[in-house]
């Protein structure tokens, strides 16, 4: 059965994607890409000359894409995300594994740079465990340092993640992401617009940087240079009209010159997922209905969070800790505590901790 994506792949093979744009629809287009005819007519259309397909090419990414069991989506397809016909000159061809359907709720990009301080992170890792509790889809790059901290710490939690590579889908990079990539593709999206069996090339990843801007409502900058390609990522994203926020830094440390460059240009801080919701107002949670949890003192608490408030003590305990105390799953801890800290009832510290604030 004939599918729309061998025609953009015909397409992006010859370097004629532009041919996508036409008023014919996709079966026609590779009929016309078969004999020099069809060709000529193409090339008249959107005045650039259509050659030969190179059909080895052609039949060897179709072998990989089918060997790997990787979904092919084209702008014709109405599972294409609409954020990505939006974006400048958009992506003929994603090849995808994963959840699909991931690709289409916009959620919060959190990237940084590739060599993060140990502070960030632990920011980046929480700031992304909390946005995914809340349901959030955390998008990011899969690279090396706040990337991954950030994929890391969405996994296994209601808004899991997207990682938008500048690789083949065949091709894991960096080399040590390889087992985290498909942890993100069996739970959340892994996504690429480049050709199976393509490596990584330096020109390609700031590309890649408007993908993972257009598929979030804001993009969160945790680390990075002035030049980085964070910093590129919230051009883009400025660019598309997202918001962007960035985590400020000590003015001595390089990795602070992006962050704290954004804040003063405009920038929303981002000193916890708060932040980010009050930034972005359609992302906050909604208020979890009320169970059977006891009671407490505390009637400021949201609903559902009592039992995780009356376990938190002056001194802070990690998430697993409190899940034993009170015997709910971690996710719902998590959920939970995220309620409390935006209520201003629990606060948490860089190394994961969580506690009563002083005078609550």
């Amino acid at each position: 059965m004939f599918e729309n994506y061998q025609a953009a792949l015909a397409l992006v093979v010859v370097g004629a994607p532009e041919c996508l744009d036409l008023s014919l629809d996709a079966e026609e287009l590779f009929a016309l890409l078969q004999d020099t005819g069809g060709r000529d007519r193409l090339t008249a259309l959107i005045g650039k000359r259509v050659g030969p397909v190179d059909w080895r090419a052609f039949d060897a990414q179709r072998d990989a894409v089918a060997r790997t069991g990787t979904r092919c989506l084209c702008p014709r397809d109405p599972e294409y995300p609409e954020a990505l016909r939006e974006v400048a000159q958009p992506p003929a061809l994603l090849f995808c594994k994963g959840d699909v359907e991931r690709l289409r709720v916009r959620g919060v990009a959190v990237v940084g740079t590739r060599k993060p301080s140990p502070g960030g992170v632990a920011f980046a890792k929480r700031l992304a465990r909390d946005l995914s509790a809340a349901g959030v889809t955390v998008v990011s790059g899969l690279a090396r340092g706040i990337d991954t901290a950030a994929h890391s710490g969405a996994l296994g939690l209601p808004g899991t993640t997207v990682a938008v590579i500048g690789t083949g889908l065949d091709v894991p990079y960096p080399a040590e992401n390889a087992a985290l990539m498909m942890e993100i593709a069996a739970e959340g999206c892994v996504v690429s617009e480049q050709l199976m069996g393509m490596h990584a090339a330096a020109h390609v990843f700031p590309r890649r940087n408007r993908m993972i801007s257009a598929l979030a409502h804001a993009v969160v900058v945790v680390e990075g240079g002035l030049r980085s390609g964070a910093l590129i990522t919230a051009r883009w994203a400025l660019e598309q009209g997202r918001d962007v926020g960035a985590v400020p830094g000590f003015p001595g440390d390089f990795r602070a010159q992006g962050p704290n460059h954004l804040i003063r240009q405009g920038g929303f801080l981002v000193e916890g997922a708060g932040d980010v919701f009050d930034a972005v107002p359609l992302l906050r949670p909604e208020p979890v209905a009320g169970g059977e949890e006891r009671a407490s003192e505390d009637d400021d608490a949201p609903p559902g969070a009592q039992a995780v408030l009356a376990a938190l003590s002056r001194s802070g305990a990690p998430v697993d800790e409190i899940a034993a105390h009170t015997g709910l799953a971690v996710a719902d801890v998590q959920r939970h505590l995220l309620e409390l800290e935006l209520a201003g009832l629990a606060e948490s510290d860089a190394a994961g901790r969580y506690a009563r604030p002083q005078g609550a």
